[in-house]
């Protein structure tokens, strides 16, 4: 038997849903689906190698015997045809399938017995094809019918769902879109009426192939999981090219040779050429086809990374690495949901952050409900069970994979879980080998599975996020213990500052009763109780300014000449009253300088720094208060001759609690520092031992609070 040319076609295509059948029966081989589609495969192969047989076939009564198989194979394949919708949704179809039996059977038993069914055969250029008989219409109709019937079955539960973005509608969108291609292969039966059509059914049936491998690649299609690598891609289309190349040189040769008697040398050097100027380029074209259907990217993966790397570095408040990780995410791979659950004490995990992107308002609504609800993972949940014994990603459709591992049960509990999240996958965060939080994805908008680049994304963010939380809580502890020490600081201080005047009362108190007639001890008790009383009280109302946070809400048009001005007369009447030797010298560029602000936190903070310039010089020296106007600011600048600050302590100077003094708690200068601050205005300090210290505070001229 001589391979006829047209027989080569259709002979490759049966290998091809011959090795899609196997594929996908080994793969998932429990599953309905898949057994299904493995045995309409099967049946498919079995039409196309008998058909391309029997056009190489030089004898007609050759050619019948497997035009005869070839056609008990087409008999039957409505019934392979119907099962795998019915599989696929999940429905039951045992009486319609009974019927599909009854009928087929009754058709073979025509097709061997009688000549109703075919009638002979037609010799055409291609081959010998069979030739319908009387009854071959009706059962014409019968196959169109039944196969048409799944095709729209397809879609209308697909288009009750269309608007959905599941990764189920995309499934059920493909499966649909090859079923309609699939059926388009009836246009074989033409050329058994007598119409010398070359069948090429088998083009279609190619065609639905490939939209079977693409769903399966794509979206797991049958509940296969088959991760190509890019490389094993290329050689694969490589391969796939050289393939086809020498199939049409093999083809061409034939046809020449046979009929226009060219020397098969010739055409063989001929095509060798044209191979090895059209190899490459076709070769490269095949390759970023596979990149943009296959491997095309949604994202920047390393500049993902880089980003997330240098933000989280920064970032040292809980809630804000949160919302930062799930907006990360779901931006990056475009899902529905993400949310971000941290551990609580009794082993739980409670929801900390949901970024969501759902655009319908019924969703919405029933997000906004959860949130007033108790959100969580319980201590019992499937998955805190799985990832006690486990790190890795997990995601949903992989669930049947641990079968073995978890038991069905716990795998139950776990999609459970997820569904209450609309869950798609899970990424555990440990930090020091302890599970500390959850994040939960939703699926994608565009229903696309997980690939292995998000996969490896996931795995990057998560131990990134890992770092981030555990720098965040070490950092709080630090503030916690900074904070403890600063209590301690401020409560050892304060009771020094407070105990030396009291002590001072109970003695008056303890003799009053004793020289109580005494006129010239009441005289002093009672000026030393007012002036104990008021430093109590300073005390207090120093350590009440520095501990509120409020900014200042008196904010009034002040002539802040005339305000400095009046602090510097009130200074230098204390400094005279106490007969000091220091000298206030005063340098006003301007009149008046106009601004808006607190004047009476103003003034305790200017009186603060100025009553400091005073104190350093020890009661003698001069002290220089000069305004300067800089543009839209102006600059105050307090220059005293005291005896300066150690460049150790230059940098503690404001800190609260800090002080060189032997009377104070240290928070005059760290209340003046906020006071300026608070009014969008800067300070500067210099200082040099021995030499003095001059304080440069920068206010607008005019504050818009």
């Amino acid at each position: 038997m001589k391979i006829n040319i047209y027989s080569i076609f259709p002979l490759l295509s049966s290998f091809v849903i011959l090795f899609l059948g196997i594929f996908v029966f080994i793969n998932q081989s429990k599953s309905p689906t898949n057994r299904a589609f493995s045995r309409f495969s099967f049946l498919t192969f079995i039409w196309l190698i008998t058909s391309s047989i029997s056009y190489s076939m030089p004898i007609e009564q050759q050619a019948f015997f497997w035009l005869r198989i070839s056609y008990t194979a087409v008999i039957l394949m409505p019934i392979a045809f119907f099962n795998i919708p019915y599989a696929f949704l999940n429905l039951s179809h045992k009486r319609i399938l009974a019927f599909l039996y009854v009928i087929s059977f009754l058709f073979i038993y025509l097709l061997y017995k009688t000549d109703y069914l075919i009638n002979g055969s037609y010799k055409y250029f291609w081959g010998y094809y069979p030739k319908a008989g009387v009854l071959h219409p009706i059962y014409l109709i019968f196959f169109i019918f039944a196969v048409s019937a799944c095709d729209l079955f397809l879609f209308l539960n697909w288009f009750k769902i269309r608007k959905e973005t599941s990764l189920y509608k995309q499934r059920l969108q493909y499966i649909s879109l090859a079923f309609i291609v699939c059926t388009i292969a009836t246009v074989d039966f033409i050329p058994n009426y007598g119409i010398a059509i070359y069948p090429f059914g088998w083009i279609f049936i190619v065609l639905y192939c490939l939209i079977i491998a693409y769903a399966i690649l794509r979206y797991r299609l049958m509940d296969i999981y088959l991760a190509i690598k890019r490389t094993a891609a290329y050689s694969l289309s490589a391969g796939l090219l050289m393939g086809l190349f020498v199939v049409l040189v093999l083809s061409v040769t034939n046809f020449l040779s046979t009929s226009a008697n060219v020397s098969s040398f010739g055409i063989s050097i001929f095509a060798a050429v044209l191979i090895a100027i059209l190899f490459n380029p076709l070769r490269n074209w095949i390759q970023k086809l596979i990149d943009r259907v296959f491997y095309k990217k949604t994202y920047d993966y390393y500049a993902i990374i880089q980003q997330v790397s240098s933000s989280l570095v920064t970032m040292f408040e809980m809630e804000k690495i949160f919302q930062y990780i799930g907006n990360v995410i779901n931006e990056a791979m475009g899902l529905k949901d993400v949310y971000l659950l941290a551990s609580v004490s009794g082993g739980s995990f409670d929801v900390v952050c949901h970024i969501s992107s759902r655009k319908d308002k019924n969703i919405k609504k029933k997000a906004e409900h959860e949130k007033t609800e108790e959100i969580k993972v319980n201590k019992f949940s499937g998955i805190l069970k799985f990832f006690k014994t486990s790190n890795v990603i997990l995601i949903k459709d992989e669930l049947p994979n641990y079968e073995e591992h978890l038991g069905q049960e716990t795998i139950d509990r776990i999609k459970k879980d997820l569904e209450f999240f609309h869950g798609e996958g899970i990424v555990p965060v440990f930090i020091d080998d302890k599970l500390k939080l959850l994040i939960i994805l939703g699926g994608k908008i565009s229903g696309d599975i997980f690939t292995n680049e998000d996969i490896n994304l996931l795995k990057t963010i998560s131990v990134q996020a890992s770092i981030a939380v555990k720098n965040a809580r070490l950092y709080q502890e630090k503030i916690n213990s900074e904070r403890l020490a600063s209590i301690g600081m401020m409560s050892a201080t304060f009771a020094h500052e407070v105990r030396n005047p009291l002590t001072s009362l109970k003695t008056f108190a303890q003799l009053m009763p004793e020289k109580y007639n005494d006129i010239e001890f009441r005289d002093t008790f009672s000026k030393i109780v007012v002036g104990e009383i008021e430093k109590i009280d300073g005390l207090i109302s120093d350590l009440l300014d520095f501990s509120s946070n409020k900014k200042p809400t008196r904010i009034n048009n002040i002539n802040f000449t005339e305000l400095l001005d009046k602090i510097v007369d009130n200074v230098k009447g204390k400094l005279e009253f106490e007969k000091s030797n220091i000298v206030v010298e005063k340098n006003y560029s301007a009149d008046a300088i106009n601004m808006s602000g607190d004047d009476v936190k103003l003034k305790q903070a200017f009186s603060n720094i100025i009553i400091n310039g005073c104190q350093a010089m020890h009661g003698e020296g001069v002290l220089r208060v000069n305004i300067k106007p800089n543009g839209k600011h102006f600059d105050v600048i307090v220059e005293d001759t005291g005896e300066g600050i150690h460049p150790e302590d230059l940098s503690k100077i404001f800190d609260p609690f800090i002080t060189t003094k032997e009377r104070g708690i240290g928070l005059g200068l760290a209340i003046s520092k906020r006071v300026i601050e608070d009014h969008k205005g800067k300070i500067h300090i210099k200082s040099e031992l021995s030499q003095g210290t001059t304080f440069t505070i920068s206010l607008p001229v005019q504050n818009d609070e």
